[in-house]
């Protein structure tokens, strides 16, 4: 199986949940949480890594390590989907934020980067993980958004699996 198409899809993929990220934050108005920026950085890395993939086209081991690499990202955005919705679930009183020092770690982490509007607008958090102040049909962002990192993970780690053969058609004398 020819894993490039794949790969492609991955990255589109992730362009378009960047995408909407940005079109919520700044058409919308919602800012968002630490955890919606650690998922904004997972889908980045993701969508890098899918695009070298695409570009390199590799076989044997390189496939598996990108494929790897694609596994390692998809279950941490799907971790911190997982964990965001759980924070909502919780009854105010007993509301945990969104981590110990992740705020913290976070700004320090934003300081290394050369700083900019497009630094700025993509990695700068204001909100509260446990604050719901958009929803839909009774689901908030962090709701409606978890099943497509799930189903993300569980696409990666399908294609992870899957036998790559980029050599389709060439003569062999096995």
């Amino acid at each position: 199986m020819n894993k490039r198409p794949h790969y492609l899809f991955v990255f589109i993929f992730c362009l378009m949940l960047l995408g909407a990220a940005l079109f919520f934050q700044l058409v919308v108005g919602l800012e968002p949480c630490p955890l919606c920026v650690l998922q904004r950085l997972a889908l980045m890395a993701i969508g890098l890594v899918a695009v070298l993939a695409f570009l390199h086209n590799p076989s044997g081991w390189g496939d598996k390590a990108y494929g790897l690499l694609l596994v390692c990202g998809g279950l941490f955005s799907a971790g911190i989907a997982i964990r965001q919705v759980w924070l909502l679930s919780l009854p105010p009183e007993e509301a945990a934020s969104c981590g110990p020092g992740l705020e913290v770690w976070l700004d320090s982490f934003i300081t290394y980067l050369p700083q900019g509007s497009v630094t700025e607008i993509l990695l700068r958090s204001g909100a509260s993980c446990t604050e719901v102040s958009w929803s839909i049909f009774g689901l908030s962002l962090p709701q409606l958004t978890s099943p497509l990192f799930i189903l993300l993970a569980f696409y990666l780690i399908w294609l992870f699996f899957r036998r790559g053969n980029n050599h389709v058609g060439t003569f062999s004398m096995r």
